[in-house]
């Protein structure tokens, strides 16, 4: 797998037209887009090849599942302290691209000590966190590193891996910049041949496994060495998710309860 930043297509203004249409569409849909932007119509445009009925559906689709999957419009901290309380993710600053940088640990994860239902619910909650992270910055896509070290069997989940990425690339389209996934056990090359069954093309293309041996340096080649964690070759402690705050996300899940 090789790792692939999606390609300027150029300013919003320049699809103007498809923009238009993918509205109409939309709305042709049931679906009002009246407080929808410019660069999400074109974002689910991207993700269908510019195919303006195809991105419309998806359009509807993303947005029948987040009224009913996140009714609050922010995912309340008293589903998924479980998950927070493991942590499992960190939210560490900027790439020098400008893209922010969350990380997911492999070997914190147990399936057996929450639903999958809460699993997806906390994936949303690190999405839309890194996301109002992003936007605070004025870009639209984020960068990932799923370190799997000391990750054994029993940290195994298929079921919440393939649900993690069809989140991600069926509601949140055009937002994955790259994955680096990083201290991979040799057992992982089975898990990963059937979880990248269930990812389309263009988000396995964002996606990279690291060699033991290049990882500092890659890693450095794309985020500031004051910026990534000590871990992997840099100066900066690890930031973990619920405590970080971002601008314009709801603060009442900003941090986890004592």
């Amino acid at each position: 797998m090789n790792v692939c930043t999606a390609a300027s297509m150029g300013d919003d203004s320049e699809f103007d037209m498809e923009i238009a249409y993918f509205r109409n569409a939309v709305e042709s849909l049931g679906v009002s887009t009246e407080e929808v932007d410019d660069s999400t119509c074109l974002r689910f445009l991207k993700a269908r090849s510019m195919h303006v009925d195809k991105a419309a559906k998806m359009f509807v689709q993303s947005h029948t599942w987040r009224t009913s999957f996140v009714p609050q419009g922010y995912i309340p901290i008293d589903h998924i302290t479980s998950e927070l309380n493991a942590n499992k993710c960190a939210l560490q600053g900027y790439s020098k691209e400008g893209y922010p940088l969350v990380i997911g640990f492999g070997a914190k994860h147990y399936p057996g000590e929450s639903s999958l239902e809460t699993f997806k619910k906390y994936v949303v909650y690190i999405l839309d966190k890194t996301i109002a992270s992003a936007s605070a910055r004025g870009t639209e896509k984020i960068a990932a590193i799923g370190d799997l070290k000391d990750m054994a069997y029993k940290n195994v989940d298929l079921k919440a891996y393939i649900a993690a990425f069809q989140i991600l690339q069926d509601y949140y389209p055009e937002r994955l910049a790259k994955l680096y996934l990083i201290n991979a056990p040799n057992f992982f090359i089975g898990i990963w041949k059937l979880v990248s069954r269930f990812l389309d093309q263009p988000t396995k293309d964002k996606i990279c496994v690291l060699s033991n041996d290049v990882i500092r340096e890659v890693l450095l080649s794309d985020v500031d060495v004051e910026t990534l964690p000590s871990d992997y070759g840099g100066k900066a402690e690890l930031l973990f998710i619920q405590d970080v705050d971002v601008p314009n996300f709801p603060r009442q899940v900003a941090s986890v309860p004592a």
